[in-house]
């Protein structure tokens, strides 16, 4: 297993691919002379994302902090009923954070009648979620307490330190893991079982390009005969894409690293996306069904957010051999920010 205890050492970024986590997630002390010390940390952006996946629901949480564009969101996919709840807020910073690792560490949002609060301990193989969402004119009230295994052990993590320049650079860790508790949607209580539900999470922090592009695929569930699966595909900035890029398959836990691949949408965003590698192991098409996006437009700052939710079919060449997709749920981003 290919580990490393800090991202930076001696102000330097240790680029590469990782199957543990980064004990120390030291982002600011790296050396860079296109940053002044003092505007380091407004320039890291930073975020955690959570994407659940359960017996007919499809979900995402975030916790996002550009600095200049912060974001909170709970949203949960009713599959069958084509039906939504989404909470999303634009929020000042101060409210929100975004910590330094996953070892005994806590991100949040609160304001006065919302609360996203999630607790990292790997040493224990624990991530708690609580949710607590006040109703509005548009959607029900939202609670949520959940506990995922995040055990290193049993799942490997894809863990990235990703070049953007020689001094530039992003870090993610991504793991997939099984999930349970309790999500309550107004009168509506999902009850969520290890056997049948599951999370990915992004534990993100990078010092993007100030004008920001990438492409991303994502999902997770089950396969025909029971295996977990869930994988992770990333289209962005980053140099020497080959050698550096956060691409991946997970089955039952285990993790297989895949080539760069491509995402291309020749007929647009609501139409088959096609994701394939120049080595014929990512052969993939994913089909929207539920459209969501975002747009900011304020003076020197805009962003662009198309994330459709939908279905993915076809073949990943794996470790244990070829894996065929059919209908896996999962979602699609293209995404624009300039900051």
């Amino acid at each position: 297993m290919n580990k490393q205890e800090a991202l930076v050492t001696d102000g330097r970024f240790n680029f590469g691919r990782y199957e543990s986590p980064f004990r120390i997630v030291n982002m600011l002390d790296a050396k860079s002379p296109t940053l002044l010390p003092f505007t380091k940390n407004f320039s890291l952006r930073e975020w955690q994302a959570f994407q659940i996946s359960t017996k007919g629901y499809f979900g995402i949480m975030a916790i996002y902090n550009t600095k200049k564009v912060c974001i909170v969101q709970f949203i949960m996919y009713d599959i069958q009923r084509k039906r939504k709840i989404r909470f999303e807020k634009k929020v000042p910073s101060w409210s929100m954070q975004v910590p330094s690792g996953l070892f005994g560490t806590t991100a949040y949002y609160k304001d006065a009648k919302h609360s996203l609060i999630v607790e990292h301990d790997i040493n224990q193989h624990k991530l708690s979620i609580k949710v607590d969402i006040s109703a509005t004119k548009k959607n029900p009230a939202i609670q949520a307490q959940l506990e995922a295994y995040h055990n290193v052990e049993a799942f490997t993590p894809i863990v990235v330190c990703l070049p953007f320049s020689e001094k530039r650079a992003m870090y993610s860790h991504k793991c997939m893991m099984p999930l349970s508790g309790n999500i309550r949607l107004g009168d509506d209580t999902l009850t969520l079982l290890h056997e049948n539900s599951n999370l990915i999470l992004d534990d993100h922090k990078g010092y993007y390009p100030y004008t920001t592009r990438y492409d991303w695929v994502t999902a997770a569930g089950f396969l025909g005969d029971g295996r977990r699966i869930g994988f992770n595909f990333t289209d962005n900035q980053i140099i020497n894409k080959d050698k550096y890029n956060e691409n991946g398959i997970w089955i039952d836990g285990q993790l297989t690293f895949l080539p760069f691949t491509e995402i291309k949408r020749p007929n647009g965003y609501k139409k088959d996306w096609i994701i394939q590698d120049s080595q014929g192991k990512v052969n993939l098409t994913f089909t929207p069904v539920e459209h969501h996006a975002v747009e900011v437009n304020a003076l020197i700052i805009q962003s662009k957010y198309q994330g459709p939710y939908g279905y993915f079919n076809g073949t990943i060449q794996s470790n244990q051999g070829l894996i065929t997709l059919d209908n896996l749920f999962g979602m699609g981003e293209d995404f624009y920010l300039r900051s």
